[in-house]
C-alpha cells in the first residue's frame, strides 16, 4: 500500500488493506475468528500510523449511521458508517485531508475489509 498515492490529489479514497475470502457463506464461529484477526491486523496499522501523525482520535459511527436516516451526511462518512462500527482518525494537516482506519464487518452478508480512506471532508 502506498499511503503517499492516497493522500495525493483531490477527491476521496478508499482502499482495501485486505479481504475476506468466503465469510458470506461462512457459520458465525468462523466469521467471529476472522473479524478478530482483521481487528488485530487493524491494531497493528494503528501502530504504524501512529508513529508516522501521532496519535489518533478513536471514533464511533453509530451516530453518524442512525443520523442517514433523517440528515444528509456527506460521503465519504456515510458509506462508512454503513460498513464499520468505529476507525481511526487522524488528520494529516501537510495534506490537508483525514485518515480514517476500520474494519468493514457490519453485514454478515459481505466479505470483511480493514479500510483506509483518505478524505478532504471532516468528519460529521
Amino acid at each position: 500500500m502506498d499511503i503517499e498515492s492516497l493522500l495525493a490529489g483531490p477527491g476521496d479514497r478508499t482502499a482495501a488493506l485486505a479481504t475476506s475470502h468466503g465469510l458470506r457463506a461462512a457459520d458465525a464461529a468462523v466469521r467471529v475468528a476472522e473479524a478478530e484477526r482483521f481487528h488485530e491486523d487493524k491494531e497493528d496499522m494503528v501502530g504504524k500510523l501512529t508513529r508516522r501523525w501521532g496519535e489518533p482520535e478513536h471514533i464511533g459511527l453509530q451516530t453518524v449511521r442512525l443520523r442517514t436516516a433523517s440528515e444528509e451526511i456527506p460521503e465519504p462518512w456515510a458509506e462508512l458508517s454503513l460498513r464499520v462500527g468505529s476507525v481511526y482518525l487522524w488528520k494529516v494537516a501537510e495534506h490537508g485531508r483525514w485518515v480514517a482506519l476500520g474494519v468493514a464487518d457490519q453485514d454478515p452478508d459481505d466479505e470483511m475489509e480493514l479500510l483506509l480512506v483518505v478524505t478532504e471532508t471532516d468528519p460529521p
